[in-house]
């Protein structure tokens, strides 16, 4: 899932800087079909993306991570326990939002596509000038691939010869593959604005490019204007709409906008390529970022005092390729683990002390789970050390009298024997290299 997450940053990211080049070099120019190269380009990164190398791929480490928790485990006081839900995390819950919502616009897809095909089989056909044409009342003139749509009894003869000219210019230059890319596109990126941005321009290119196309054969503007204002201004679908953003046509038609170079196309080579730099760079002395275990009050940890295993290295916290813990999920398998063999301890139950202890161990290079001491976590993430925090205690309620300190190391100590004890894990790697890895692990235990 941390993959997802970081591909969809490295794309949108990289979107933000192509858009902005495109309004910089492309928005004041008439040179259409550079327009379509440059942003038929765009519309494909995100397929493109995933076949980068991972050397020029951006390493996670150096974004916040949406969890690094793996879901805790309840132990009850009378020696059950009770494994907490994977499904209902954070990131579990963004993904399955992002991919309902992907899904329904794939489905949103299929039914356009859908109801085209349908068109196509129904339609009355018949041959204009060597062309054949798909008359149907129900649909405005447009075209898809090699059928253009057009009602010859609902169309002004004065403009059905412009009409159809420019429809066929979309049918030459299929520009259909454009159509259905983009609203790929904008399916992958829906929660970004600039994928809009990117769709709405790309749509308005296709149309000035047949409205320029059409007026280079010697069309009269003025005449040919008209004809697009008597068109009837029908819903945006992923066939080609003649009357579609008629006032954008307009406006485009009638500025005094220079035709372009290819030479700025060229030009947009640096920016592809400082947009791919900036999402595929991070300062490796820059330490990783991370979210903060809490403490209470400032409260200091028991670490394992006769830990004495280095670490290492540079400890991520997210990486290309997680850590693994037996086949299959591996944050049920870890919870397994825990549940079988963590016990309440016996002194803390007879006293009522509840409460919840969260611990970080890192999944070593070598996949050894260790336990790090404080001044090892002070020192990797360069902070004082009476702000680190190792394992700390928690109340199960704001309102509930802290135990003794005596008891809260029990909890605390037989916590650390089960993590630390842990059979090895498969180490996670970045850049194809095997690094050590650091997880939060909540255990609460609570009394019947």
């Amino acid at each position: 899932m941390n993959s997802i997450f970081a591909y969809l940053l490295e794309l949108n990211i990289a979107l933000v800087i192509l858009f902005v080049a495109y309004k910089i070099f492309f928005e004041r120019d008439k040179n259409f079909v550079v327009r379509r190269i440059y942003l038929m380009g765009v519309i494909i990164l995100p397929f493109l993306l995933p076949l980068m190398p991972q050397a020029l791929r951006m390493p996670v480490s150096g974004i916040a991570p949406i969890s690094i928790d793996i879901e805790g485990i309840t132990v009850l006081g009378s020696g059950v326990v009770q494994e907490g839900s994977t499904f209902f995390s954070f990131g579990n819950i963004v993904m399955s939002i992002y991919l309902s919502i992907l899904a329904f616009g794939l489905i949103k897809l299929l039914i356009q596509l859908g109801s085209i095909i349908r068109a196509i089989y129904i339609s009355e056909k018949m041959e204009i000038g060597g062309t054949v044409l798909l008359s149907n009342p129900k649909l405005h003139a447009s075209s898809f691939f090699n059928y253009i749509f057009i009602d010859p009894a609902t169309t002004k003869e004065d403009s059905f010869d412009h009409i159809l000219e420019h429809e066929n210019i979309h049918k030459r230059e299929w520009h259909s593959i454009d159509r259905i890319l983009v609203e790929l596109f904008v399916m992958i990126n829906w929660f970004n604005p600039m994928a809009w941005m990117f769709r709405k321009s790309i749509i308005q290119n296709l149309e000035y490019l047949a409205d320029s196309a059409v007026l280079r054969k010697g069309t009269d503007p003025m005449q040919y204007q008209l004809s697009i204002l008597n068109q009837y201004i029908g819903s945006a679908s992923i066939s080609n709409q003649f009357s579609s953003q008629i006032k954008n046509r307009i406006n485009m038609l009638n500025k005094d906008y220079k035709l372009g170079s290819s030479w700025k196309l060229i030009l947009t080579f640096p920016l592809v390529f400082i947009a791919f730099f900036v999402v595929s760079c991070t300062d490796k002395d820059a330490g990783p970022l991370a979210t903060e275990m809490e403490a209470e009050d400032n409260e200091m940890i028991i670490a394992n005092p006769s830990s004495s295993d280095e670490i290492d290295g540079q400890i991520f916290y997210v990486v290309e390729k997680m850590p693994e813990f037996g086949e299959g999920d591996f944050v049920m398998n870890f919870r397994k683990y825990i549940a079988k063999n963590l016990r309440y301890p016996k002194e803390a139950a007879e006293n009522g002390v509840t409460g919840k202890i969260f611990i970080r161990f890192v999944v070593s290079g070598t996949g050894e789970v260790l336990i790090p001491s404080a001044e090892e976590v002070a020192d990797m993430e360069q902070k004082p050390l009476d702000e680190v925090v190792v394992a700390t205690y928690r109340t199960l309620a704001e309102d509930q009298e802290k135990p003794e300190q005596k008891y809260i190391d029990l909890l605390k100590e037989e916590v650390i024997r089960v993590v630390s004890s842990s059979p090895a894990w498969t180490p996670g790697t970045q850049r194809g290299k095997p690094v050590s890895v650091m997880y939060t692990f909540p255990v609460t235990f609570a009394l019947q």
